[in-house]
């Protein structure tokens, strides 16, 4: 019999992606005539997992407590996507923004950072490098 201990690293999801980031016409989004990247934690981190049950508790707080104006719940669904973006974002390169992420995320004139990271992380793919040659 043989006991050799299989290797299944080939099928798991890589912890972080990278996201080269484009402008809004689709041309790549450059700093200095350098790449914007931005790093990831994915689905297969503790990160994405504690920020994804803590937007999903979050909302259903809010449907359970859905007294109040639909402007408070636009801007607290606006703050809890900012705090999970926060949650799995590692870090950005080559966009030395002031203030960083969150302000990065709060700028609505750079929304379309944002719906860039939220299809990058609708995609598994994204997050699987596939066969690895030991």
């Amino acid at each position: 019999m043989d006991n050799k201990i299989e290797d299944f690293s080939q099928y798991f999801l890589e912890e972080t992606s990278v996201l080269d980031l484009d402008l809004p016409n689709g041309d790549p989004m450059k700093y200095c005539d350098k790449q914007v990247r931005v790093h990831l934690f994915g689905p297969a981190t503790d990160q994405y997992e504690k920020a994804s049950q803590s937007l999903q508790r979050e909302a259903t707080k809010r449907a359970m407590n859905s007294v109040g104006t639909k402007n408070r719940k636009t801007k607290e669904d606006a703050d809890s996507d900012i705090r999970f973006l926060l949650a799995i974002t590692d870090r950005f390169e080559n966009f030395p923004y002031p203030g960083g992420a969150e302000a990065i995320f709060r700028e609505l004139k750079l929304k379309y950072i944002q719906d860039q990271i939220k299809e990058h992380l609708a995609e598994l793919g994204n997050f699987f490098g596939g066969t690895k040659k030991a």
